[in-house]
Parts: structure tokens; sequence; C-alpha cells
């Protein structure tokens, strides 16, 4: 299927998302411009008028000039311009918290990570393992609980300040299977920048709404003197005209918002309903979902009693606002639809699909559906095979894995949401308790960077007995056992864990959680790899979230002037990769340039030159991928593969350079799926 294979480009829909926010931009520009341009029209119309009225009364007749008339037409074309721009200013401000603004405008109430809910808790684990298998950060996840339609959303600006909301009728109304399917889905928004333009959309056509809402103040207000006053009944007249005009004028502001809402949202929902299919392998799963809220919307009424209510009905007034980020369509009407008809959709991805709708499960229902195994066979049968490959020895895994890096990029498979949830499953309880916490997620990434050493263990400890919460170190005392001896592979994945709960801190307690990280990285006087992807992927996902800064754009199109960056990052991954120069310099040396002519040769670039290892360090490395996170997606595209290349020229690849090709992506903003076991790079 077309849409199945466009799914797979990741930087293509990078691409496509910022031509298409260019698309909003220009709309947005033409319908400002038409709405100020007929206000200006009125306005001078208007003012032509009262300034002829006016002159009759004085007993002197004198027409008002073009130049009067021009005059009141652009300040009336201004003053709207102002409006406009005054209302998405505001409403684009509102919302610069990314995700959890929108979720708490809704409603939302954050799923408590410790929930008995079992529902609840299948939401929370579904998601960990959607997050984990698609490299990006775990969002935490809010329920409208006074929303009993079946839906979700997915909103931020970047992986960093998403969220992910669900309705009350989807966690308890859905099998897994479904509730995968949706979140599936929405992740799909979340990898392709989808979730970037429709918070942008909220902002922006908040503005282009302001006349209809001014509009309907001021018919309220004259309504209201008229009603207490009899003196105020000239008065009022005018004022209900103008708020009548505005009204009528702010229709075109109405009509435009719909046009831009189904012109940007339609297509991708098609594209994120088969983005979920080749996540899942399951195309059963968001089809049932897409039949349920079609079956609820069959009853016809949130009095049904089932737990999707009225279908995928939104009650919140910020319904039509919003509309657009919605899994399905959150209104009624279908006039300028943001989603495509429930039939088409379940169509396209369930071809067999018998034309009948599907009812929301009740909770005994629910409990009773999750009892057997109702895994799609294709996925069963990608679960056994993943289990006889992991009885496979390595050489024998890595022939029988082939799947590229690059491919998985944006694209996570079901063997990548198989391995999440084993590598999950792996981790000690304890750790995964406290990770979850938004309490003791602190103590649980303290404990990640203590040394094997005692005595540097000890300067550690009397960092954190000086500058930490005194529970907080003993909480790290007490997974100090399970952490240290917890492999390597699961360190990452235990991180992603306990960003959620990070999130949650105060910027006060964010600042001293910081500061103490550096601080333990730093007790031996060395950062290692792994030490250093922490920070970075810490300070990527959290740094922002606290200290939401201005986003640059990118507006580099060529690596030609970034020789010396792309040089510092292939180097640093070529001698990451080399044995340890202490005992054999030379091999060490013969191994990084091998590794680095690897890598190079794929970007064509002249002045490509490998840095001796000396002069190569984790603060050039940040100097330099500083530059390099400029370059549109198409160039970081073939940057990330001329990194892959480096790093595979031996034909193997050790958990520290996995980490540090991980953390390199995700500082250039691209969500690495976790390598899979014996797979290749490329």
């Amino acid at each position: 299927m077309e849409s199945a294979r466009q799914t797979m480009d990741f930087f293509g829909h990078q691409d496509a998302a910022r031509k298409r926010t260019r698309t909003l931009i220009i709309l947005y520009t033409l319908s400002v411009l038409l709405i100020c341009s007929v206000v200006g029209i009125l306005a001078a119309v208007i003012g032509a008028g009262t300034l002829t009225y006016n002159s009759y009364h004085e007993d002197t007749v004198v027409e008002p000039t073009m130049f009067q008339i021009a005059l009141i037409g652009l300040a009336g074309f201004g003053m709207t311009g102002l409006i406009i721009a005054g209302g998405s200013a505001y409403r684009i401000n509102e919302l610069r918290s990314g995700g959890l603004a929108v979720a708490l405008a809704l409603g939302g109430k954050p799923i408590d990570p410790d929930t008995k809910d079992p529902d609840e808790r299948l939401v929370l684990n579904v998601v960990e393992e959607m997050a984990i298998a698609s490299g990006v950060p775990i969002p935490p996840v809010f329920i409208l609980p006074n929303e009993p339609a079946i839906n979700a959303f997915a909103a931020g600006y970047t992986t960093g300040d998403a969220v992910i909301g669900v309705t009350h009728g989807c966690v308890h109304g859905l099998t897994r299977d479904e509730l995968q399917g949706v979140m599936a889905h929405e992740f799909s928004h979340i990898l392709n920048g989808d979730m970037r333009l429709n918070i942008r959309m909220i902002g922006l056509l908040n503005g282009i709404l302001l006349l209809t809402i001014i509009g309907h103040i001021m018919l309220r207000s004259a309504f209201y003197g008229r009603a207490v006053s009899r003196d105020s009944r000239n008065a009022g007249i005018p004022i209900a005209i103008i708020g009548g005009l505005l009204i009528a004028v702010g229709a075109i502001g109405v009509l435009m918002s719909r046009i831009i809402q189904a012109a940007v949202s339609r297509q991708r929902e098609f594209l994120a309903d088969a983005a979920a299919v080749q996540f899942t392998r399951n195309p059963e799963g968001i089809a049932n979902a897409l039949r349920r809220i079609g079956g609820a919307s069959k009853r016809g009424s949130d009095s049904g009693g089932g737990s999707g209510g009225g279908g995928g009905r939104i009650r919140s007034e910020m319904a039509t606002e919003v509309n657009h980020m919605f899994f399905a369509s959150g209104l009624s009407s279908n006039f300028l639809a943001t989603h495509p008809p429930l039939p088409a959709r379940i169509k396209r991805i369930y071809p067999a699909w018998d034309g009948k709708m599907l009812a929301p499960l009740r909770v005994a229902q629910r409990a009773d559906a999750a009892r057997p195994d109702r895994r799609h066979p294709a996925q069963r049968v990608q679960e056994t095979v993943s289990e006889k490959l992991g009885a496979l020895g390595e050489p024998r895994m890595q022939q029988a894995i082939l799947l590229p890096l690059l491919a998985g990029i944006g694209s996570p498979t079901p063997a990548h949401l198989d391995h999440a949830r084993r590598l999950i499953d792996a981790i000690p309880q304890s750790l995964k308790d406290a990770a979850r916490d938004p309490y003791s997620a602190r103590a649980v990434v303290h404990a990640l960077l203590l040394d094997a050493r005692a005595d540097i263990r000890d300067k550690q400890y009397q960092r954190l007995d000086s500058h930490a919460e005194h529970a907080i170190t003993q909480l790290v005392r007490k997974l100090e056992p399970d952490a240290i001896k917890l492999d390597r592979t699961l360190r990452l994945p235990l991180l992603d864990l306990a960003l959620p709960g990070l999130g949650a801190l105060s910027e006060k307690q964010y600042a001293i959680f910081r500061a103490n990280l550096q601080a333990l990285v730093e007790a031996d006087g060395v950062i290692d790899i792994f030490e250093w992807c922490l920070l970075r992927v810490v300070e990527k996902h959290l740094d922002e979230h606290f200290n939401p800064s201005k986003r640059i754009a990118p507006d580099c199109y060529s690596l030609a002037r970034l020789t010396t960056e792309v040089s510092t990052l292939l180097s640093t991954l070529a001698h990451a990769g080399a044995p340890d120069p202490s005992a054999n310099p030379d091999e060490a040396q013969r191994h990084a340039a091998r590794a680095f002519t690897t890598g190079a040769a794929h970007l064509n670039l002249d002045h490509l030159a490998l840095i001796d290892r000396a002069d190569c360090s984790f603060a050039k490395l940040e100097t330099a991928l500083t530059e390099l996170n400029r370059v549109v997606p198409k160039i970081k595209q073939q940057l990330l593969t001329a990194a892959a290349l480096t790093v595979a020229a031996d034909h193997a690849i050790a958990p520290a350079e996995a980490e540090l090709l991980r953390a390199i992506a995700d500082i250039m903003g691209v969500p690495t799926p976790p390598l899979l076991p014996g797979q290749k790079l490329v």
C-alpha cells in the first residue's frame, strides 16, 4: 500500500511538515488580509456616512474627502490587524509550555504513575513500550475524566514537551490491541512533525476567530445597556450594529479556520493510520478502535451507558479549536471535516471489513477481552521469531536481522515494540517502580551514575549528602545494588522511564538535580560516554521543558561550510569504536582512520580530515552538534547515515557506540529506535 510506504520516510515527513507550516502561514496571512480588508472597507463606508451625517446637523454639508475616507479605512484595517495579531500572540504565549497547556485546557488530569486502576496502568504500559521502541522520551499521559467519548490526542512542540491525552472512554472502552492501535496513531503524529504543526495552528487560528468573540461580547453589552437604562438606548444601537458587523465579518474567520484545519489535517490522518498498522502489524487493532467509535456514534447519545458515549464527540468548549488534534473528529458536524469519514479510514487499513461497527466495551466486557491472547497472528509470529532469535548465537543473529538503523527512524516495527517490552521487563522491579514515581525518579538517575569503585562512590555520596534531600540520598543507597549491576543496555531505557517523573519537578528542584548530576559525573575527573549521553538526554528533554527558549528553524541546506563540524563528529565516533590506544596506538589509529574514511565517503565533501584523539572532546562535539543541528532534515539524513557508517565500519557495535550514536541523533531531534539484538546499522 502506497500510504504505508510513505510513512517510512521520517526525514521526508519532516520536510513535508515544514512545507505544511508554510502553507498554514500563507493561508493564515491571506485570511488576515481578507478580514482586515473587509473591516477597512466597512470602516471607510461607515466613517464617510458618519462625517456626512454630522455635517448635515451643522447646517453645512461638507462631503468627506477621499483622503479622509482612505485614512478611516486604513485605521480600520490596521486596528483589525493588531487585534488579530494580538489574539494569536496571546494564545501562542498561553501554549508556550507545549502539550501540557493543551491537556490542562481540555480538563485533563495526569495519570498517576503508581495508579492501581488496571486500565490506566495498561495505558501507561502501552505508551512506555511505544516510546522506547520509537526512540522518543516517554510522554506524560493525561486522562480527560469528563469525556465519555473514545478519543485521544498528542500535543506539544517537541518530543520534550509532548503529552498524550486520552478520554475516559478511550481508557475504559478499548481492548489492549485497540488501545495500542490508537497510541501508535498518535505516536506517528509525534514522529512526523504533525504535533508541532497542530499546536501552532491553535495559536494562529485564535486570532482570526477573535472578531467573532468580540462581536458577541459587544452585542451582549448593548442589549444589557438597553435593558437597564432607557437613556442608553441610542448609545446601545451603534454598539449592537458594530457587534453584529464584527460577527458577520468574523464569520469569514470561522470559515477560514475550518478551511485551514481541513486543508492541513485530512490527509495526515490517513498517513497516521497507515503508520500505526506498520508499527503494530495489526490492522484489526486500530480498525476495531475506529469501529467502536462508529458504533458509539450510532447509539446516538452520551447516555447510552457504554464507555464510549457519543462516538468521538468532545464536550469541552475547546473542541472546535483543537478538533484537528484528535484521533477521531471531536465534533458532530461534518462541514469541512478535519478527519476523513470513519468508513473510509477503516476500509483503507482493513479491506476485509464487513461494514459493521462495534459497541464500546463496558468494564466487565473489557476485562473478559483481556484474558485471551487477542494479538494479531502476524504479531504472534513476530514474537515467536524474536524468541527463536534470542536462542541463537550472536553471529547467527547478525545474519538473521538485517534491518537498517535509519529505516527504523520514525517508523519503528513490531520487532522494536517487542524488544522495548523485553527491555522494560528485564529492568529490576525496584528500579522501575522508583523511576515511575515523580519523587524517587531523581534517585534512580543518581543511582545510574554511581561509580563501581568504592572510593569514587564515597565522593559521590558526600555530594548528595550535602546538596540533595536526605530522603533522596537514602533512596539512592537503597537502589545502589540493583543500579550498579544493571546491564548497560538497560540503562538508557531506565532513564526513559524516569523522564516523565522528572518533568514534574519544580524549577528549583530541577536546578538542584541538574547540578548534582554534573557533580556525580565529574567525581572521578573523567566523563565517559554513558555519562555524557545521560547528561545530554536529560538536557535535551528537560531543559527545554523547564527553560523553553526560542526554537530555531533549520536554515542550512548544505554541509559545505560545516566541514570542521562534520570532521569533529565523525572523528569522535571513529575514535570511540577504536581499540584502546594505550595497548597498541598504531592499530587504534588505523582503525579510526578506516572508520572515518568509511563515513566520510558517504558525504562526498572536500576538506574532511580525521582529528587526533587528543583533540576530540565532548565539549568540541557539543559545539559541532549545535551548528550541525541547523541543517534541514534531508541533510541530517545524510549526516546520520555517515555517522552510522563510521560506527559500523568494523562490522560490530559496542554498547558505548550505540549510546553515543543514539545521543547524537537525539540532540539533532531525530528519534532513533534501540538497536535490535544483532541488528546491523546500515
